[in-house]
């Protein structure tokens, strides 16, 4: 229920393997008014998500992120909104993986087609059909 508190431990959360590290998704499925995941990776992949837009607060590590052709210096602290449809990108700058949350809404399951992570390339194929 959407109006239920909820209290969640990310020790207690176990992290789910993805290309480049592992998420936590400490609150997720639509269970709140966001959903939270806490994020290690050295990578991110070009991708959009169509309905489903997220908010990244960078936990640790330094990288870039690059939306709409233009890139970005990532460091501990820094805060960036993502609207949905917004093809990013982003890269650790060394060896050592960027940790952060994003807050992504509207809550949904991750299996949810508007929250799904899209390569560029297949909004193009959706395009031309």
């Amino acid at each position: 229920m959407k109006n239920n508190p909820i209290v969640r431990y990310l020790d207690q959360v176990k992290p789910v393997d993805c290309p480049y590290g592992n998420v936590r998704r400490v609150i997720t499925g639509g269970e709140g008014s966001a959903n939270v995941h806490v994020v290690r990776v050295s990578k991110g992949g070009e991708h959009f998500h169509r309905g489903y837009d997220e908010v990244y607060y960078l936990l640790s590590g330094t990288g870039t992120l690059t939306m709409n052709n233009q890139t970005y210096t990532l460091g501990p602290g820094t805060v960036v909104n993502i609207p949905a449809g917004v093809v990013h990108d982003l890269e650790s700058g060394d060896d050592t993986p960027l940790e952060f949350i994003i807050f992504g809404s509207p809550p949904m399951a991750i299996e949810d087609d508007r929250a799904k992570p899209i390569k560029p390339r297949e909004r193009k194929n959706d395009e031309n059909n």
